[in-house]
């Protein structure tokens, strides 16, 4: 008998959240095309000015989130095997992880380069161009390229946004987040362009320094919400505002079996799905009264996968005459009540 025992494979997804998940893959593959190309043009258009290179590499960086969901998507769909014995659910975490780090050690460059540049006094040097036999100043070019810019990744953005609420996945919400949100840098581009065009030398400084400041503050976030979700932490909505209300659903679904003295539910984020296990005050605990927890919880939600079950005497302490729902969250190592009520 082999002793290494491998895990089920993960739930499969009900056919909207495939659907919803091959459109995400998708959208993530025009993403590379389309901010690809928006990079190539900020390349031939930025001239001397901080802004712009700043805006450039932010650009640049918009190519991260969405190579990484492909890679971790890919990944993902190899399932359980003798190297990967829990399965490679964890996928989109990881890179989400990676990207985090990424961003926010970019960011980091790119503030320590804007306030060199602001503290130094460099001056930009912005040229002129000719087409059609006029001259035009390059600042205007400047300027359109970023109203372009900043096009793509809001609409790109919002179409993210709603994949990321069917598949209930944080790293797709968080990347649509961002780009929902990148006419901020275009706006602040813009301003910093104008600036040296108005003699401020300071403004395109300035400019380049809020851009930097908003990547490292992406950066720094996502990290903080990686790095969260890799220590089996407390699970939260989609928009991190509050925490899920899944477990409590499944504490309270558990606790309204007629043969369940009590309960409490541990779970954590595996990707897409939650696992974890619910905990009986009940002496024993049969194979039959097991299953039927485990077929409750897969009734309960898609989400919901990889439950156990485990009595546990004495983990109810309500006292007689009362079957009060619990529900226990890793990182704070106590339980929390959610309801009780009267035999």
């Amino acid at each position: 008998m082999n002793p290494i025992a491998l895990r089920p494979p993960a739930r499969e997804l009900p056919g909207e959240q495939r659907r919803a998940l091959r459109r995400a893959e998708h959208l993530c593959w025009w993403t590379l095309l389309v901010m690809g190309l928006v990079a190539t043009m900020m390349y031939f258009v930025m001239g001397g000015s901080q802004a712009m290179k700043t805006a450039l590499v932010e650009d640049i960086l918009s190519l991260v989130p969405p190579a990484a969901f492909l890679v971790a998507s890919r990944f993902r769909r190899k399932g359980v095997d003798e190297e990967y014995t829990t399965g490679r659910e964890r996928a989109f975490d990881i890179n989400f992880l990676i990207s985090s780090v990424a961003l926010t050690g970019v960011g980091l460059a790119l503030v320590y380069d804007g306030l060199h540049t602001l503290l130094t006094a460099t001056r930009p040097v912005v040229g002129t161009m000719v087409f059609g036999g006029h001259v035009v100043w390059q600042g205007w070019i400047m300027m359109g390229a970023m109203v372009v810019s900043v096009v793509p990744p809001v609409i790109l953005g919002r179409k993210k946004m709603r994949l990321a609420e069917q598949l209930s996945l944080k790293p797709l919400h968080t990347d649509a987040d961002v780009g929902k949100a990148d006419w901020m840098t275009g706006l602040a581009g813009i301003a910093g362009v104008a600036g040296i065009g108005m003699g401020w030398w300071w403004a395109d400084a300035a400019a380049a320094l809020f851009i930097a400041g908003s990547v490292l503050h992406d950066g720094a976030s996502n990290l903080r919400a990686a790095v969260r979700d890799l220590h089996d932490a407390r699970p939260q909505k989609l928009d991190r505002s509050d925490p899920d209300p899944l477990p409590g659903q499944l504490a309270r679904a558990v606790a309204d079996l007629p043969w369940v003295h009590g309960c409490a539910v541990r779970l954590h984020e595996e990707g897409f799905h939650l696992s974890g296990i619910v905990l009986l005050d009940n002496a024993s605990l049969s194979a039959a009264q097991a299953q039927e927890i485990r077929q409750l919880a897969r009734d309960l939600h898609w989400r919901l996968d990889q439950v156990d079950v485990s009595p546990e005497p004495g983990s109810e302490s309500n006292g007689p005459g009362s079957n009060g729902v619990r529900v226990t969250f890793p990182q704070r190592g106590r339980a929390v009540r959610r309801e009780s009520r009267e035999k």
